[in-house]
């Protein structure tokens, strides 16, 4: 049974260290300094910009705009880091588990 475990924890453990890389890697990579922008449109400080979701329409102001923006290589990494981490910890455990299985 440990052996089984093991196999699985390293099978989500490597999906979770490649979803970590990509993760990191998007965070890193984004660069997109310029203005905010609503539909490709450039916002202003008195503008509101209309984002549907999910089909639910949401008025957003340009300053969280600016905010959500900002975050975004933020995010990444973060998301990118705790995955890489966990993978990390999945690995070595199904690692530990699947020897000890053997023996």
């Amino acid at each position: 049974m440990a052996g089984i475990v093991g196999a699985l924890m390293l099978a989500f453990g490597f999906g979770a260290v490649i979803a970590g890389l990509v993760s990191l890697l998007g965070g890193l990579l984004s660069s997109d300094s310029g203005p905010a922008t609503c539909d490709g449109e450039v916002m202003r400080p008195s503008d509101w910009c209309n984002i549907v979701r999910d089909g639910r329409g949401e008025l957003v102001s340009y300053e969280e705009m600016v905010r959500r923006k900002e975050s975004g290589p933020g995010d990444g990494l973060i998301i990118g880091g705790t995955f890489l981490g966990g993978g990390t910890l999945l690995l070595l455990g199904g690692r530990w588990l699947f020897r000890r299985a053997e023996a």
